[in-house]
């Protein structure tokens, strides 16, 4: 088991989107970095220092979708996103698809329409899935010191940590808190 660490810079229900029963992480750092996760293992994402690098969620992978796969699978199509739904409805990260040329596609979409940001999201178009996910956004939660090494706090993401820290991290975790939602993303104006 992996475990995944990196900071989220900007929280707005996006990336990661913990909506809809599943916490995905598609046009994010992990995927961007094209960090080779397997089932099972464990992604967290962090504040930022100026929020005291708390934890913002984490998840345990249960799927790894290509982008394609993922936008004709029909249990997430309410992760597409809805320009004129409700602010959860517009932060869909289920946005790229593939035409019948095999030439990639995007979903109309308020977020990541520019050309490198779009570049980036399909350099590596897989999506990791969790259906076992804690999502604290606007309510993070800090580290117990021991678990302290687990944060990441620079740019990019971290997965070289020891096995016997990541399993006493996850039942720590597992032991406090219950999977769901526990607060809305910090940086959506809409969801306050």
């Amino acid at each position: 088991m992996r475990l995944c660490s990196y900071v989220v810079r900007y929280d707005r229900g996006l990336a990661p989107n913990p909506f809809w029963g599943y916490c995905t992480v598609a046009i994010c750092t992990p995927n961007h970095m094209e960090i080779r996760l397997s089932i099972g293992d464990w992604i967290i994402g962090t504040t930022t220092k100026i929020r005291c690098n708390k934890l913002l969620y984490a998840m345990q992978i249960s799927e790894i979708l290509s982008f394609d796969s993922y936008y004709q699978a029909t249990r997430f199509q309410d992760k597409k996103p809805e320009i004129k739904g409700n602010w959860q409805q517009r932060v869909g990260d289920n946005m790229y698809y593939q035409d019948r040329d095999g030439n990639w596609q995007q979903h109309p979409t308020l977020h990541h329409r520019q050309k490198e940001i779009i570049r980036k999201d399909l350099k590596h178009p897989y999506v990791f899935i969790g259906s076992k996910f804690f999502y604290f956004g606007e309510n993070a939660i800090g580290f117990p010191t021991e678990f302290e090494t687990l944060i990441w706090s620079r740019q990019g993401c971290k997965t070289n940590f020891k096995v016997k820290i990541v399993e006493n991290f996850i039942e720590w975790l597992q032991r406090n808190y219950k999977p769901g939602l526990y607060g809305n993303p910090f940086d959506n104006n809409e969801a306050k």
